[in-house]
Order: C-alpha cells, then structure tokens, then sequence
C-alpha cells in the first residue's frame, strides 16, 4: 500500500463505522417504537399462538391474529392511535361427537388519544374499546357487541420500556341468548433491549371475566418471555419476528395451560 492510498482507506474506514453507529441508532430507536403500542409507526403484525390443552378434551386451539396500527395526527400536538385486532380461530369441540370449528372472531377495535411525549416522560393515551360481533359462529365469539375504555402508559428508561395496556368494556347489544360481556384486560409492556437488534420481553395479556361468580374462573394470569429480532431486507420493509412461551398460572377450568407464539411485525412506510 502507498502513503497515499493509506488516508483514503482510513477515511473510508471511518465514514463506515459511521454509517453502522448512525444505523444502530436507527434500529435501537424503531425498537424503542416497537415496544410502544402507540407509536407514531404504521405496522402490520400478524401473530399466531397456540394454546395447549384447551377445552374439556385438552385440544390446542389456534389464534391468527392480524393487528394492524395506523396513527393519525389531528393536531395539537395530538396523534390518534388506531389499533384493530382481527382474529381468525380455530377451536377445538366442547361437547361430544363435536368437530372442530375454523373460522372469523369478534374484531376489537382501539383508538387512542395520544400527546407528543415529552423528552423522558411518560408517554399515554386513552380512547375508546369496541369488540364487534363479527365471528362466524357462536363458538368462536360472545355474540355481543361491547364498548368500554381503553388506557396506556408506559416510560422509556435506558434499555427498558415498561407500562401497561388496559381495556374493560360491556356488552350493549346482540344475542340475547348469550352470556353478558363484562370484560377486563391488562396487557404488560416490559421490554429490555439487548442491542440495537434484539430484546427479550413479557409476553401474555391478563383477563378478568367480571359475569363469573367463582373467583377461581374469573382470572386468566399468563407468565411468559419473547424474543424479538429485528431485520432490514434488502429492497425490503423493515420486519420484527418474535417468538415466546407462557404457562397460564391462574386459570378457569377447561382453559389452555401451556401456550407458544410467533409474529411477524411489518413496518410500513407512512
């Protein structure tokens, strides 16, 4: 190598180290995003879990859930989270001589009202929670339609992101041969960065069935982990692939006790 030729190579050298640390940064700031539920990103993930020995003869039921993100900024400073989860089931037979039943679920929908967050601070939202009576049949939905309100809040800290997604909502029309719906959920965000591409979390979403007398049926309790990879195809959107494992704790009788999941999380341009 030539004296002369060795400073261009520094140089590159240096305007690539650059470009990693400046994508790096980039990739631990979407992660950051990833973890908040609302975000200023439009996503597309699709989620598929299975929950082991569900129902009265132990059979795995099946969930693909297609939860699309789209916030829109209505000024202020405000953003309006748009969040909907559609969820294509198959569960398996309750009864005897029964087959099992593949189909559309009740979709939820969630908009949350969102300030910019401050730097460092706590970053929410509140809005309303409709759960639409849209399943197939009567096995794979309440047969209600239910409203109620939704909240978040989380903080971002270092490599951590921790807070909480909260809805309850009650039924107020459809079947009225079917149970009434007086539903809580709290879905915990704990997040922890391991570098600019991974990070390990909590997986799993608590349910309250307030219409059950039994306290021993009301809770669902979940404890699970995720690992998430982040990758950036080339001539490709960024995507997330995450993959957890959870053992339901505190469950009714005839609920699924083990459960495995994988999602795929598109990050669309806006």
């Amino acid at each position: 190598m030539t004296i002369a030729k060795r400073p261009l190579r520094v140089a590159m050298a240096a305007a690539s180290f650059a470009a990693c640390g400046a994508w790096a940064q980039v990739d631990s700031d979407l992660q950051k995003k990833l973890s908040n539920p609302i975000a200023d990103i439009v996503t597309l993930p699709f989620q598929w879990t299975t929950n082991f020995n569900a129902g009265p003869f132990e059979k795995p039921q099946y969930t693909l859930n297609i939860q699309p993100v789209y916030p829109i900024k209505i000024g202020g400073g405000w953003s309006l989270i748009n969040r909907a989860i559609v969820p294509l089931l198959s569960n398996p037979a309750v009864l005897p001589g029964q087959d099992r039943k593949d189909g559309l679920g009740d979709i939820t929908y969630e908009g949350f009202f969102a300030p910019s967050p401050g730097e460092g601070g706590w970053i929410w939202g509140v809005g309303p929670a409709m759960i639409m009576r849209t399943a197939t049949d009567d096995r794979l939905g309440a047969g209600k339609w239910s409203l109620g309100p939704a909240a978040v809040a989380l903080k971002e800290t270092g490599p951590w992101t921790v807070g909480a997604l909260a809805t309850q909502v009650w039924s107020f029309a459809g079947d009225d041969n079917q149970p009434n719906v007086n539903a809580f959920t709290l879905q915990p965000i704990v997040s922890y960065r391991l570098d600019s591409k991974q990070s390990l979390g909590y997986v799993g979403i608590l349910t309250a069935d307030w219409e059950q007398k039994r306290s021993s049926q009301r809770w669902t309790v979940p404890l699970g982990v995720s690992y998430s990879l982040l990758v950036r195809p080339e001539g490709f959107v960024p995507m997330n692939f995450v993959v957890g494992a959870g053992y339901n704790v505190i469950r009714p009788d005839n609920a699924s006790d083990w459960f495995v999941r994988f999602q795929v999380n598109f990050v669309l341009p806006k």
